[in-house]
């Protein structure tokens, strides 16, 4: 099958090299000709475990290629999926001008019978937008249009794409979902029929509820630190029960980042307030999620007996929005070291793999290419990203470079006895242990 596929980040580079590996033939289109000119050369932008080797097969095979000419791409393709990584503002809301305009320009150069699939995360009611433009640029047009809530999740992006644990693709045209079934076929999964805003709506649906799970365990968690009871262990309690489930997202922890769930908080408060309904359940996570965060600075200052915390040093481990990832986007770190800063903190930080382009952009903190450089003469070390060599780290190297033994784990991924044993002070969240 030939297959094209417009807006290449995470979820179009990917799908991509999947679709190449499970036999397509494709081309994958960006206006970007610089990032189309490394993905020609077998390299991602972005981090992701197993892309670049997939990549580099699929080029390979002559099966996979990458063009600027997205205009042209599209040309004689039975299946053309929109991938875009639509971008969000400083209040999460979704800006749909990159995917709007290329339906603009995508429109008369179309194949008669094309369906159009959009996975990008766009708020519902997009897809028929999509079509209205569609139908005006190219009014003799025989096309479907579909739309899949995006399985992407960072680090595993390759095995959610080829076995998609939400398989709902939506259509109002049944002959749609007939075209395109060859094409959803390749995964071996079956998938559940609904209409097109339906599919659109349950994507807000998901990471509603996953953010409000997010914010109930991390109230919880907070709470727990105040009596002395392991949030973490009733989190396992809790999944015991059939009505929770095992896969619960009920660990304390930071609040939520990344911009996925917010965005489709954002989409679902923001319909309310169209339409003159209230969405107080929403609106409480939404200001929960935006306290769990500041949790680092009070617990900063409480261990520095409430002094102001300017000139303290502090090192940061982690900066990615979540391990197995390179970006930085909206991630829980850049926030927390926001306000460090903005109490006069000096922050050191590392990350193994953070995109060093968007690392030059930040002036808040120094990146340290090495651990123990990060934490050399630091007061507290902040570990929030879990990236696995953390667990692995020499601490009783990192307490005799350290001037103050105090680390703060926001992603409770250290032994917290161990840590004590070591001298350290060693604070968590959720699980009980007070300054």
């Amino acid at each position: 099958m030939d297959v094209c596929i417009i807006g290449l980040w995470h979820q179009g580079i990917v799908g991509a090299a999947c679709l190449t590996d499970l036999g397509c033939r494709v081309i994958a289109a960006d206006h970007d000709a610089s990032k189309v000119a490394r993905l020609s050369e077998g390299h991602a932008p972005i981090y992701e475990p197993g892309l670049d080797d997939l990549i580099v097969a699929g080029l390979g095979s002559g099966r996979l290629r990458f063009d600027a000419d997205v205009a042209g791409a599209v040309r004689g393709c039975p299946y053309v999926l929109v991938t875009f990584d639509t971008p969000v503002n400083d209040r999460d809301e979704s800006d749909l001008s990159e995917v709007l305009a290329a339906a603009e320009e995508i429109a008369p150069h179309l194949e008669d019978g094309v369906v159009l699939y959009v996975t990008a995360q766009v708020p519902v009611g997009t897809c028929d937008q999509i079509a209205e433009i569609v139908r005006r640029a190219n009014p003799s047009l025989r096309f479907g249009i579909a739309y899949s809530p995006e399985n992407l999740r960072l680090g595993q992006a390759i095995d959610r794409f080829l076995h998609p644990p939400l398989p709902v693709v939506g259509s109002d045209d049944p002959s749609t979902f007939e075209r395109l079934e060859p094409l959803l076929s390749l995964l071996g999964v079956e998938w559940v029929r609904v209409g097109l805003r339906t599919a659109e709506m349950t994507k807000h649906a998901l990471n509603a509820f996953l953010a409000t799970s997010i914010c109930f365990a991390n109230e919880l968690g907070n709470l727990c630190d105040e009596v002395g009871a392991d949030g973490r262990q009733i989190a396992e309690v809790l999944k015991m029960e059939p009505r929770v489930g095992p896969k619960a997202m009920l660990s304390p922890g930071l609040g939520f980042a990344g911009g996925t769930l917010a965005r489709d908080m954002q989409t679902l408060r923001g319909l309310g307030d169209r339409a003159g309904l209230e969405t107080p359940l929403l609106d409480g996570a939404w200001e929960s999620n935006g306290r769990q965060n500041q949790l680092v600075v009070r617990k900063l200052k409480k261990a520095f007996d409430g002094r102001g915390l300017s000139g303290v040093r502090a090192a940061v481990l982690g900066l990615t929005y979540k391990p197995n990832t390179s970006t930085l986007r909206r991630s829980a770190s850049l926030e927390i070291i926001g306000d460090m800063a903005g109490e006069g903190m000096i922050v050191a930080a590392h990350d193994p793999k953070a995109d060093r382009d968007e690392l030059a952009e930040r002036r808040d903190f120094l990146f340290a290419e090495d651990v123990y450089e990060a934490v050399e003469g630091a007061d507290a070390l902040v570990l929030i990203t879990p990236w696995p060599e953390y667990k692995s780290l020499d601490f009783a190297r990192v307490r005799r470079l350290m001037s103050r033994p105090m680390v703060i784990d926001t992603a409770n991924l250290l032994d917290a006895r161990s840590m004590e044993r070591l001298g350290f002070t060693y604070l968590d969240i959720g699980r009980g242990r007070v300054a």
